[in-house]
């Protein structure tokens, strides 16, 4: 069905040389190819089916935004069946749309979230969109007009994790040239003549009569995005290699210190930020770019901002700091028992009694302390509470640890997660910072302990 026709078309030979411009991919990897029904999708899966080198399957999403919807979705399974295509749909429901996004974003989203369950699900290699040089430039103009950045104007990517876009240097003329000489069958969206849809508007009014008077107008933006790309990609290697390389990373947190940032131009600052978080935060509105710049340039010690429902920023002495949200019950304690090991909020706590074991270290995790003050007592770790005191060893009076956590210099999401041990109620530990003077070794102690936390 119409193979022999599309393998002697010259588009399918520089289609094909593109393919091969992907080194990633290989004969017999399994794709999933995205299709509307439309002339560009159904051509991808006409010019797939014919060079015959990859597994294919087929998946449609409904968005049940338009009333003849089911038509398309009909369409497609048909052709799959003729061309004996294993085929996968899903049926959005509008009314879940949060009111918060627009349609257009809400359909995306879900869109690639419902391929990117099918991919793990079918255990396929790739999926494919039949994105081509006219969306990308129409793209570039909604972002321009949403007052977008350098990844707005670097426009459609052509591979972005799983998902290639091998039409994408071609223009809509070739396209529709190619499916008119070999015949293949698609159907037209009814919404694609609606102006008052942004993205039409943009195509209609804009785009094809500027392309009237400038023929190259497409190939120009996508050739333009491309090196605008390149300096976007440029501009992330070098925060990558010289600042994201030597930053302190550890688990659930990053220090950012400002004198290796202060320099930077506000563009930098957003893209070191966007970079350190790019697994957990993928879409950035005008808005998030905008408190966060806001935060960025007003340096205020003790400023925060939330990034994400899992990170925070906040501006300490010198650096941002970056830590995951942790939800704190500051009555929440865990009972402590000596020579085995505890976790409380990510971290393991051990009091060791084994004399071959007790052993001085200057490490600040790690204590020293008398065991017969803590023997046959209640142990117990938690977070510090406003209010609590305790006497810092070598002080002769108590301090309120609120106050002794400011003189050492303890930012405020550390304070938040500062644990104690105390023993039949009195502290006997900041861990991490001090024992009280009570529980020091002297020329009297018989038996001693160490006091020991780390990461879990």
């Amino acid at each position: 069905m119409y193979k022999k026709d599309i393998l002697k078309d010259p588009f399918t030979s520089l289609f094909k040389t593109e393919l091969l411009s992907f080194r990633y991919l290989k004969n017999k990897d399994k794709i999933i190819i995205a299709v509307s029904g439309g002339l560009d999708s159904t051509a991808l899966l006409f010019l797939l089916y014919s060079i015959n080198n990859y597994k294919v399957i087929v998946a449609h999403v409904d968005h049940a935004i338009r009333e003849d919807s089911l038509k398309d979705k009909m369409f497609v399974e048909s052709l799959c069946r003729k061309l004996k295509v294993q085929f996968f749909s899903q049926t959005l429901n509008p009314h879940s749309k949060p009111k918060k996004n627009s349609l257009e974003e809400w359909a995306r989203e879900k869109r690639y979230e419902y391929l990117r369950n099918l991919s793990v699900e079918t255990k396929s290699d790739w999926i494919m969109t039949g994105h081509h040089c006219n969306d990308n430039a129409e793209t570039i103009l909604l972002n321009l007009s949403k007052k977008a950045g350098v990844s707005g104007l670097s426009g459609i990517p052509q591979k972005n994790g799983k998902i290639i876009r091998p039409l994408l240097p071609f223009d809509k003329k070739v396209l529709c040239d190619f499916v008119e000489r070999v015949g293949i069958p698609f159907i037209n969206d009814s919404t694609n003549s609606d102006i008052s849809i942004p993205r039409n508007f943009i195509r209609k009014k804009v785009i094809k009569p500027w392309e009237s008077e400038i023929p190259s107008l497409v190939k120009g933006i996508y050739k333009s995005s491309q090196l605008i790309n390149e300096w976007k990609q440029s501009l992330d290697q070098l925060l990558i290699k010289f600042i994201i390389s030597k930053l302190n990373i550890s688990n659930g947190r990053i220090d950012i210190p400002l004198i290796v940032i202060n320099d930077l131009p506000n563009l930098g600052k957003i893209r070191l930020i966007q970079l350190l978080f790019d697994q957990e935060k993928k879409l950035w509105s005008k808005h998030d770019i905008k408190m966060l710049a806001q935060f960025m340039n007003k340096i205020s010690v003790g400023t925060t901002f939330k990034l994400t429902n899992r990170w925070s920023l906040l501006h300490d002495r010198g650096f941002i700091i970056a830590k995951e949200n942790i939800i704190i019950d500051s009555k929440h304690e865990t009972e402590k028992t000596p020579n085995k090991a505890i976790s409380f909020f990510n971290m393991k706590y051990y009091i060791t009694t084994n004399e071959s074991q007790v052993k001085f270290s200057n490490s600040k995790n790690e204590e020293l302390v008398d065991w017969s003050k803590f023997k046959n007592k209640k142990l117990q770790i938690r977070i510090w509470n406003q209010g609590d005191v305790f006497q810092p060893l070598g002080m002769e009076n108590k301090k309120k640890i609120s106050d002794f956590l400011i003189n050492e210099k303890i930012d405020n999401f550390s304070k938040k997660t500062q644990s104690v041990l105390t023993v039949d109620g009195e502290i006997a530990w900041v861990c991490g910072l001090r024992i009280s003077e009570w529980a020091k070794i002297t020329r009297y102690t018989k038996e001693k302990a160490l006091l020991k936390f780390t990461p879990a």
